[in-house]
């Protein structure tokens, strides 16, 4: 499985946003290249504490999907729920979230496993650093995913 602690994992995930333009088409969803960005940043900034999401009521079915949909080779799905806190709806400046999920990537990265502070996620609750690691890689694929690259 991917992770995002693993270098060359991560740096596939740095070339890939790379790729992308303020013009980038989506594929498929409702957010614009720049929102996707700036949903992508704040969700690798969940697992270092940064971000602080409200459990969902869910939860209790989460924690029973948490295997079946994070530890595989398997991608996320499409129009995936999302947390209210990581829904985008303004605009957002392309260069600057770019730079942002950039940053964002590369600190949770560079602080790897011990790196982890939260011991939940909103859906899947109690969640091991591993588990935050291939979730972030997913996360992040299944973005760039829905714009092509």
């Amino acid at each position: 499985m991917k992770t995002i602690f693993n270098e060359t994992d991560k740096n596939e995930i740095l070339s890939r946003i790379e790729k992308l333009t303020p013009e980038t088409p989506r594929v498929w969803g409702k957010m614009n290249v720049s929102q996707m960005l700036a949903h992508c940043a704040l969700g690798a900034q969940m697992p270092t504490g940064e971000l602080i999401v409200k459990n969902s009521p869910l939860m209790f079915i989460g924690q029973f999907f948490k295997k079946s949909i994070i530890m595989n080779d398997k991608p996320l799905g499409k129009n995936s729920p999302t947390a209210p806190e990581l829904t985008m709806v303004d605009q957002k400046e392309f260069e600057k979230e770019k730079a942002a999920l950039i940053a964002a990537v590369n600190k949770l990265s560079a602080g790897g496993e011990n790196g982890i502070k939260a011991e939940k996620h909103a859906f899947f609750g109690k969640m091991t650093p591993k588990e935050w690691g291939v979730l972030n890689y997913k996360h992040a694929d299944h973005h760039l995913r829905q714009f092509g690259v």
